[in-house]
């Protein structure tokens, strides 16, 4: 896994510092590469939109649950980008049901203090990946979300 997931007895504070940590130093490995872009993109805002490395996403979707209002969506909001992130290469055009990525998204989503119902309604939304997603009635749901928490 490129970027962590938080461990059961990590506190959150140090986990999002350790996030935060990751996604700089993949910056600054691919700084020249990407410096190397503006060439193409004399603005280098536009140039950093254009191309789109998850550790800007991660970063910026960190300030925005720093910054948020609705702190428990803006961290499954976190939680989802990490996720797919880590996920990216091999499955993120896979439709195939994955059991090992949907245990690694609950636990993952348990760990950062998410209730099993906003967890239940997360999995089996649109925002999570297909492979990830779990499509069960509300009782069948919350039976497979225990079941690894």
């Amino acid at each position: 896994m490129q970027y962590p997931f938080i461990q059961k007895d990590e506190e959150l504070k140090k986990y999002l510092f350790n996030l935060k940590e990751v996604c700089i130093i993949e910056h600054e490995d691919n700084w020249f590469k990407e410096k190397t872009h503006t060439k193409l993109y004399p603005n280098l805002e536009d140039a950093k939109a254009k191309i789109g490395r998850p550790h800007y996403w991660i970063l910026n979707a960190i300030d925005e649950y720093e910054e948020s209002d609705n702190q428990e969506e803006a961290m499954i909001a976190l939680a989802i980008l990490v996720f797919k992130s880590n996920y990216y290469s091999q499955k993120l055009v896979s439709s195939d049901e994955n059991l090992e990525a949907k245990k690694d998204l609950i636990t993952y989503l348990s760990n950062l203090g998410i209730e099993i119902d906003k967890i239940c309604e997360c999995i089996s939304s649109m925002d999570a990946p297909a492979y990830a997603r779990v499509e069960l009635d509300t009782k069948d749901l919350s039976k497979f979300v225990k079941q690894f928490i």
